[in-house]
Order: C-alpha cells, then sequence, then structure tokens
C-alpha cells in the first residue's frame, strides 16, 4: 500500500491464509534469536466493542499453531503477547479476531473465539510468565512491522486504525476552543461508520486545506471528517467559493418520490462522522486549479471551514466519472429523477376522464361528489385474454367512507398532471370536523384516497369505509391472514402489525378485482423476506384508532361488504388523522400466452453457445455467477457482463441479470459512504452475522446475504431511500451501456413508484420491450409475517412480465383457487413459473406454467409446445365462463388452446383419488389423442366417450378428435 495507506507504524498490505480459521486481521511479527519465549508489542489500534474477549493465535512460518502463547495486556490500543518461537528466528504471524461462522451457509453467524489458555503449566513457569505483567520486561522483543488482511475489502487501513487516548487528549488540548475538529479526506478512504477518531486525523493537522485531482465532467467525491470534541446537534454544511455546482450529500437530497428533504445530524462528544460532498465538474470548465472551502456549523456553535484546492486536469470521463465506480461518482444518482413523471407506460393507456368518469386500459372509475368510488367497472374478458369484454360492475353501490357525523359538501374539482395521472379533491364540514379528500387514478389500475380528518373542536367519533362488492366478483380472496381461496362469506379481522405484515386484502374474480389497503401518513415501507420483524408496519393511527379498530366482511342477498372502522375515536381540537385507503383494480394488463409459450427461459450460469444448445432464447444470470458476481451491483462487471450479452445476443439469446434493491454487497465502493448517513439507506437492526458486517458496520444494521464462493456479503437496505434512485439510474445504464434486456428480481423491497421508474429506465427509444420477472419466497410465514406473496408485491406487478412465485410454495397439498390467486399471476394479468422441486407439471399447465430449466429438464414439454403449435393458438382457461372442453368434474380443470395445430387442451387433478372423465365439446362426447411426451405422459388414444383415467395430482395434454360432420 502507498506511504498514506498504512498503519500510523507499521507497513500495510495483504496476506493469504485460512480466514475462517484465523479471521480477517494479523500482524506480522520478526523474531532474530532462538530464545525459548519472546515479547510482541501489537500497536493494532482496534474499534471492537471488547478486545479482551476474543481470542489472539499466534503461527509459526510454516502456518503451524502455537500454543505456547501467553496473552500479557490486551487492550483496544494494543496487545502484548508472550510466545515460544519454536521454529527459531524468522516471521510469525499473530491472529487478533479470530472467529467461526455457525449456522445457515447464506445466513452465517460469526462468533469470536474467546480466550482459551493453551500454553503448558511448565513452559509458563520456566519463562517466567506465571504473573505476565511481572515477567513481561524480561522478555526478549520481536518485532512488529506489518498489518495484513486477508483482503483489500477487509482491511482496516487507513482510518480503520483508532487514535489512542493519548493522541486524542494531545489533538483536543492542541485546539482548547473548538467544539469540533475538520479534516479533509479523500475518497479512496472512506471513514463508513467507525465512530472513534482515526489515528491517521488525530497525527495530522485539523482544518488543514484539502487538495483533490479531478477529471472534466467528472462528479468528484470527497469527504470531510468531523471530530466532535463537544456534543454537536443539527450539523449543516456547504461547499462555497468553486465556479461549479456542489452539495453536501449527507445533509439532504431527494427521496425516491422526487420530493426535497433534509436530514438532522448529530454527533455525539469524542465521536467521528464523515460528510459526503459532490463537485459536478463541467465538461468545458478551464483546466486548472480551483479554490474554495467547506464550511460547517452546528446548533450554538461557530462556523468553521475547511479550504479546498481542487485541480481539474485536461482529461475528461463520460457520464459523470460513473462507468469507473473507484470514482464513487454514481453518489450522483443518489438525487436522480430519472422516470419521476407521468407518462403513459406500455402497454397502458392514457387516463381519459369524461366528467368524473375515468377510463384506463379496460377499466374505469365514476367519482361522487365525495371524491370516492361510486362505480368501478372493468372490460376483461372472462379468458382475461383482452379487453374488449362486456362492462362488469364490481361495486353493489358506492364505497363510502362516514365520519359518524352529517357533512356539508364542497364541489369536486379534478385535473390531469400527465396522460398516466389524473387527480381530484374535495372538502366537507360537519359539527365540529372538516374532512378533506384527496385522490389519483393512474393509468395502471392505482387508485387512492387520502381523507384528512380535522377535530375543529374536541371529537369523539368513529369512522367506517365501506366497500360493498358483487359476490358474483368477489369470488376469491387473498390477504389479511387469509392465504389464496374462495371467498369466505364472513371474515374479521384486527390489527397486529408487530407480528403480521398485512394491511391489504384483495377480492375478485380472474377478469375483475380489487386490492384494498389501508394506510395512513406514517406507512414506512417494511422489510421482508426474512427480515419482517427487524422493520415492521407500522400500525395507521386512523384505522386501528385506540387499539378497537378492524377489518369485517360480511355477505347477505349477493353482496359482499368489506368494511373497515376505527373503533371509537377521540380527537383533542386542532388534532387530524389521516385515513388512506389504495384500491388496486385488477387484472392490470391482458394475458399474453402466446409469449408465455414462446419465451425458453433458462436459469443458471451457462456460456451463450450453451444456453443456445439447450434450447432456451432467454437467460437470468443470478448473483455469484461469473458476469455478474456481487449481489445487486451488476455494473461492478460491467465488461465481463456487456462482452456475455453481446455473444448471447448474437445468437438470439435475451440476456436478464439479478439486481433486485433488498441488499448492497461489501464490494459497493459507495457502501461505506452510505453506512455514514446513518439509518438512511441502510436499515436499522440487530447486527451480527458475518464477519465482515461486525468489523465494519459496528452493531446497528441487518445482516444479509452471503455468497461464500465468490466472496460476497451484503447488507440490508432500507425500504425507501435514495438508493432507489440510483438503482433507477443503474438500471438505465444497464440498457444503455450493457445492453441487457430486462430484470430478474427476487423478493423486492421497493413500492410501484420505484418499479415504474425501473420500467421506464429499461423501455428506452430504440430498445426491444424489456422483460421484468418477479420471484418471490413463501412469504407466508412467520419470518415475514404472513404475507401472502402476490398480495405483497401486487402493487408492483403492472411493470411485471412474469411470475416466479415458486420457492417455498406447496403445489400438492393446496386447491385449485389457491393454485389461481397465489401462484398463477392471472387474476393480475401475468402468467407464472413454478420452482419448489420442479411443481406439478400437469398442475402447472392447466395455469400455462411450467418449472424452471435446467432444474427441471422441460425441453419434452417445449417440443411439444411447438410440435402442437400452441404458441399460435388462443387459450381459453378454465377459469373462463365457458370452456371449449369439459372434463365433467370439478376437481379435474382443463384449459384448452384452439389454433392450427387444432384444439388442445391440457387436463390436471386435484382429486383424493383416481378417477374417470369423459371429455365433452360442444355438449357431446369427444376423443382425444395423447402425444408421447418424455417424463410426462405415454401415448395414447382414447375413443370419443371413452373415460380418460386422471390420477391423482396428474393429468394430460391431449388433442381433441372431433368426429367429421358429412352432409346427406
Amino acid at each position: 500500500m502507498a506511504q498514506q495507506d498504512r498503519h500510523p507504524e507499521l507497513e500495510c498490505g495483504l496476506g493469504s491464509w485460512d480466514n475462517e480459521a484465523y479471521g480477517n486481521h494479523r500482524m506480522l511479527v520478526r523474531v532474530t534469536s532462538g530464545r525459548e519465549v519472546v515479547g510482541a508489542e501489537l500497536p493494532w489500534r482496534r474499534t471492537d466493542p471488547d478486545p479482551r474477549s476474543v481470542d489472539v493465535l499466534v503461527l509459526a512460518p510454516s502456518g503451524r499453531r502455537i500454543r505456547n502463547t501467553v496473552p500479557v495486556e490486551v487492550t483496544a490500543e494494543r496487545g502484548r503477547i508472550a510466545f515460544e518461537p519454536v521454529e527459531g528466528p524468522g516471521t510469525y504471524a499473530v491472529h487478533y479476531l479470530p472467529y467461526a461462522h455457525t449456522g445457515r451457509p447464506y445466513y452465517p453467524q460469526a462468533a469470536y473465539r474467546q480466550p482459551t489458555p493453551t500454553a503448558d503449566p511448565g513452559w509458563v513457569h520456566r519463562c517466567g510468565l506465571q504473573d505476565p505483567e511481572r515477567g513481561w520486561p524480561r522478555l526478549e522483543r520481536a518485532e512488529t512491522f506489518r498489518y495484513e488482511a486477508v483482503s483489500a475489502v477487509d482491511s482496516f487501513a487507513p482510518l480503520g486504525f483508532a487514535a489512542t487516548e493519548e493522541e486524542r487528549v494531545a489533538l483536543t488540548a492542541a485546539h482548547p476552543h473548538e467544539p469540533f475538529l475538520l479534516f479533509g479526506e479523500d475518497r479512496a478512504h472512506p471513514l463508513g461508520r467507525i465512530g472513534r477518531l482515526p489515528a491517521r486525523w488525530a497525527r495530522s493537522a485539523p482544518f488543514g486545506a484539502f487538495s483533490g485531482a479531478a477529471a472534466l465532467g467528472e462528479f468528484y467525491v470527497l469527504q470531510s471528517g468531523i471530530h466532535a470534541v463537544a456534543a454537536l446537534e443539527e450539523v449543516t454544511a456547504e461547499v462555497r467559493g468553486l465556479p461549479f455546482p456542489s452539495r453536501c450529500l449527507s445533509t439532504g437530497g431527494t427521496d425516491a418520490r422526487g420530493l426535497r428533504f433534509e436530514k438532522r445530524i448529530d454527533i455525539g462528544a469524542g465521536r467521528v462522522h464523515a460528510l459526503w460532498f459532490g463537485l459536478d465538474v463541467p465538461q468545458d470548465a478551464e483546466p486548472g486549479a480551483y479554490e474554495g472551502e467547506i464550511a460547517v456549523r452546528a446548533r450554538g456553535t461557530a462556523e468553521r471551514v475547511l479550504p479546498l484546492r481542487i485541480t481539474v486536469g485536461p482529461e475528461s470521463v463520460a457520464d459523470h466519472g460513473a462507468g469507473e465506480p473507484a470514482r464513487l461518482a454514481r453518489l450522483r444518482w443518489l438525487d436522480s429523477t430519472l422516470g419521476q413523471d407521468d407518462e403513459v407506460v406500455a402497454p397502458f393507456t392514457p387516463v381519459k376522464a369524461q366528467g368524473r368518469r375515468l377510463e384506463i386500459l379496460g377499466r374505469s372509475v365514476e367519482l361522487g361528489d365525495d371524491g370516492l368510488p361510486h362505480r368501478l367497472t372493468s372490460s376483461f374478458t372472462p379468458r382475461v385474454t383482452g379487453t374488449e369484454g362486456p362492462e362488469q360492475e364490481l361495486l353493489a353501490a358506492p364505497v363510502t367512507l362516514t365520519v359518524g357525523r352529517p357533512l356539508d359538501r364542497g364541489s369536486l374539482t379534478l385535473d390531469q398532471p400527465g396522460p398516466a395521472r389524473v387527480r381530484w379533491s374535495t372538502t366537507a364540514t360537519g359539527p365540529g370536523l372538516r374532512l378533506r379528500t384527496e385522490g389519483e387514478l393512474e393509468a395502471d389500475g392505482f387508485l387512492v384516497v387520502r381523507a384528512t380528518l380535522e377535530a375543529t373542536e374536541a371529537l369523539d367519533t368513529e369512522v367506517r369505509l365501506d366497500v360493498p362488492l358483487h359476490a358474483g366478483i368477489a369470488r376469491y380472496a387473498m390477504g389479511l391472514g387469509l392465504p389464496g381461496q374462495n371467498c369466505p362469506d364472513s371474515f374479521d379481522w384486527s390489527w397486529d402489525t408487530p407480528t403480521r405484515n398485512q394491511d391489504a386484502l384483495w377480492l375478485g374474480a380472474p377478469s375483475a378485482g380489487l386490492q384494498l389497503s389501508l394506510r395512513d401518513e406514517h406507512y414506512t415501507r417494511p422489510l421482508n423476506t426474512n427480515y419482517y420483524r427487524e422493520k415492521p408496519l407500522v400500525t395507521p393511527r386512523s384505522w386501528a384508532g385506540d387499539g378497537d379498530g378492524g377489518i369485517r366482511l360480511r355477505t347477505a342477498d349477493g353482496v359482499r361488504t368489506l368494511t373497515a372502522f376505527s373503533g371509537p375515536l377521540r380527537l383533542a381540537a386542532g388534532e387530524r388523522r389521516r385515513f388512506e385507503l389504495r384500491l388496486l383494480l385488477t387484472p392490470f394488463k391482458p394475458l399474453q400466452p402466446a409469449r408465455r409459450l414462446t419465451d425458453r427461459y433458462y436459469h443458471a450460469y451457462a456460456s451463450p453457445a450453451e444456453v443456445a444448445a439447450y434450447g432456451a432464447n432467454v437467460v437470468n444470470l443470478h448473483h455469484a455467477t461469473p458476469p455478474n458476481p456481487y449481489i445487486n451491483d451488476p455494473l461492478l462487471a460491467a465488461d465481463v457482463l456487456r462482452a456475455y450479452t453481446e455473444d448471447a445476443h448474437r445468437l438470439g439469446i435475451r440476456v436478464k441479470v439479478y439486481d433486485t434493491v433488498r441488499e448492497l454487497t461489501r464490494h459497493t465502493p459507495e457502501l461505506p459512504a452510505l453506512a455514514s448517513f446513518g439509518d438512511e439507506v441502510l436499515a436499522p437492526g440487530p447486527g451480527g452475522g458475518h464477519a465482515w458486517l461486525r468489523e465494519h458496520l459496528g452493531t446497528d444494521y441487518v445482516p444479509g446475504w452471503v455468497a461464500s464462493d465468490v466472496g460476497d456479503v451484503a447488507v440490508v437496505t432500507s425500504g425507501d431511500s435514495r438508493w432507489h434512485n440510483s438503482y433507477v439510474c443503474g438500471i438505465d445504464r444497464l440498457r444503455q451501456r450493457i445492453g441487457v434486456d430486462g430484470l430478474y428480481l427476487d423478493d423486492v423491497a421497493y413500492d410501484r413508484t420505484t418499479m415504474k421508474r425501473v420500467r421506464k429506465a429499461l423501455t428506452g427509444p430504440g430498445s426491444t420491450p424489456p422483460v421484468i420477472d418477479l420471484h418471490s419466497c413463501n412469504q407466508y410465514r412467520e419470518p415475514d409475517g404472513f404475507a401472502s406473496s402476490a398480495n405483497l408485491y401486487a402493487e408492483l406487478m403492472p411493470y411485471t412480465d412474469r411470475l416466479w412465485l415458486g420457492e417455498l410454495f406447496d403445489y400438492e397439498n393446496t386447491d385449485p383457487a389457491y393454485w389461481l390467486v397465489e401462484l398463477s399471476g392471472i387474476p393480475f394479468g401475468l402468467m407464472g413459473e413454478m420452482l419448489e422441486g420442479g411443481g406439478n407439471p400437469w398442475r402447472g399447465l392447466v395455469f400455462g406454467m411450467t418449472a424452471r430449466a435446467p432444474m427441471t429438464d422441460v425441453r419434452p414439454l417445449w417440443r411439444a409446445f411447438d410440435a402442437l403449435r400452441l404458441p399460435e393458438a388462443e387459450l381459453t382457461g378454465w377459469w373462463a365462463d365457458t370452456a371449449p372442453v369439459s372434463t365433467g368434474r370439478a376437481d379435474v380443470l382443463a384449459s384448452t388452446w384452439e389454433g392450427p395445430g387444432g384444439t388442445v387442451t391440457a387436463l390436471a387433478s386435484w382429486a383424493a383419488q383416481p378417477v374417470e372423465c369423459v371429455l365433452t365439446a360442444a355438449g357431446g362426447p369427444v376423443a382425444a389423442y395423447a402425444p408421447a411426451i418424455e417424463g410426462f405422459q405415454p401415448e395414447r388414444t382414447f375413443a370419443a366417450g371413452e373415460p380418460v383415467p386422471v390420477a391423482p395430482g396428474r393429468g394430460w395434454l391431449l388433442t381433441m378428435e372431433f368426429a367429421s360432420v358429412t352432409s346427406p
């Protein structure tokens, strides 16, 4: 390492050893004599919480562990270790943070080895180490000359070496009247979450001018370290004097919805904190030196400044330097508003407003005077393959929100800020209250109403929402603890957010339905996928009231009424409560069965030639693969990924990459800067997990995925932060610079706003329509808060193309209603895939689903699809009102394709015992032929009226042979 990267007393570098046995850090000592015992003083300057509780291991030059070792002194500042140099003169290694990983390989827990006496008592006695402190002065010294880490990403150099108490006292004494000290620091040396004063800063002069070199067009990043001599509150900072735009990234910016915000920064006495700054150097700037300053202040303190000298060289960079992640120029993306607009995303159409009737793709909303939906309709066909069907009424009566008082309503006003959105508002007043109602409808079917109740005098009332649905529409239900099922006639539910990720219920049929979710102004997106308990839902004070709020469902006279109630609600004069209801109108878009059968997926790493030879035309590149090694930052391997994509495109293969925002790899260069933002980007949590997380992030984080084969360790991000802005920009770069065709999303942590922006980023001028898949592990489990995956991700489905709701799902012991609602995606306008154990190919096929290749060999089915010309045929699923082919049994379902290859029917059984069924079409029996399909079915012929045997959980793919009709 360079001189400036060194430990204050030692040279620094990297070494190679078994870190799972000996930890990630060591110091090398040089023994020059053949004495029986030597002493080594180790200036390790540690920041771990309790060094005395961690063992210290000494290895001989050959790598053999030395048992005769006595720790004489172990403090945060230094260690004094006596050991027997069993191999004589040479270089010995002292490993001072050894650990063992326990638990699941992908979610390990590091346990640091506790001190364990190993020295032979006789040796201890001979060396005078019965009292180590008294024996220490008599020992010959071994020279400690080098610090090593097992990898660059593990290294503590240079800011991870803490100042000693003596150095801290001396620094403070030299500046007796300063409430805080400022240090300029290069981007190459990020502070991260190290809270103790770095030795590098303690041994330098605070307020000294910072010098940096920037390129033309670069977003140049630097940091200013603050050492708080006294406690600081409301720290602010700005860059002054430079002739180009600059900003402090740490004190605020633009959130994931495009809104400006400010962050409060407080720093405890004796602690350090890094403020990050970005300078936008224009491409046409004059090369040369520019001088300015960073001004920092805190409440109650005078301003302090750090001089800057930025030298702009003649070389230039493209894209502000984002193509070189080590520059940290991608931090510029944190405040991006890319895709924050009201433009329409295909296949959706602009919202058409005709008075209070609002029309979108296949659906319409008619508003009442109160700003609530009075009519909801769907024109999706029963097959869900088009929107030209007759309008179906979802509501049996208008949606109502009552507040326990009569209301005088004002006028309803509407406006359209862009083609994809219409919004409205109205105000009502009543005895002791004012009600402000605002709503909006977007082109994808997202409808939200926010009703703010303000007490103009002390108020004791109850708020109630009623959504009356035609029972013929509300045939199925999912959410609020109900797995996908036939809708019950009666249901009661109450809030329990600490253990239940439940605030939404979907009711409907395949061709018409809605999801209702209830929120208030305190809503923040919870974590998911094993992490729900670290950041659960915030109970909405409005809907939950004082603990008596809940939801009930009742059915009477063909109407299912969904009622949400607050219970008794007491508000003081001037107090407000916001009641937000979100309606997702489903399905979102027509099914595309032909595309489903034409796209042949390969979900594993293989060369493009191997993918093509397998017969696939779409490849999903997971993380921990050569073109995409590190989780959720595929741009770190941009050159390899670009070459792979180009090779794939030459063979007609589309490339999709795994890239979500739920976790972030430790290899992301910006991670230390994001960590310094507190809980804005990285989710707060219990800490622990992999040793790297413990050593570099402190305590307040949620451990993420670990892929040991590529040395990857991840930390969980917040469900809503500026990192989503950066993520969208990264997706845009993947399309423009790498050429990827889409994304494979794995249990997404972001909301519909970011999902919509992602779709826009992938749909650039001249690009082919992107392919976005959404995969989920079964979230209906205790660690995930018992949330149905389809319900959890419904708001993202308008902008996805295929669902992989398959991991840990049960394909054998669940009924057709569960398959339809929880697995297939059909009620939402999507088609899906199976995963767990390869799924059930017979049941899957009646929903148009197959398994994941190459984990499951689906090529025989692919060949059958082509031979039968199914991609050219029209699909009528069993869920449609009328079926071309019937089995005559409710527990044996049939879906049929009609096209140039004839009439082809897939049937599958949910019966508990072997059954027989007679196939009929147009009211009469029909003959059928089963082509041989390897691993699926043998060849067989069934005469008209002949019973077709179906084993439990099995089925057939049959071509129908209709009797010819001749004229007399």
